[in-house]
């Protein structure tokens, strides 16, 4: 099915959407959210994490994603494949290696 479309910005007049490149799409579009937030860090929550990861794993965007986590301070959740405490663990070990 070909999807074409002709969009109209202030900025560039005509643009068709036929010619655009197609984006990479996340792993977790379809996935339920909540997946990737596991309540605690222990038993069942670290199933959860596990299943999560194996769905960042298999995204094309997974370093752009771990990355805006980082500038965002994401502090809770599964993000580009890293849990909270790893990407805590991540930044610290970071900050260690500028002040060295």
């Amino acid at each position: 099915m070909n999807r074409t479309s002709i969009v109209r910005t202030p900025y560039y007049g005509a643009v068709s959407t036929a010619t655009a490149p197609q984006r990479p799409r996340a792993a977790c579009a379809d996935e339920d959210p909540e997946l990737f937030f596991p309540i605690g860090d222990s038993g069942p929550a670290l199933l959860q994490e596990e299943e999560a990861k194996a769905i960042c794993r298999r995204c094309p965007l997974m370093e752009s994603c771990l990355q805006g986590a980082l500038e965002r301070g994401e502090t809770a959740g599964v993000w580009g494949g890293l849990s909270e405490r790893e990407r805590r663990s991540l930044k610290r070990r970071a900050a260690r290696n500028r002040a060295a």
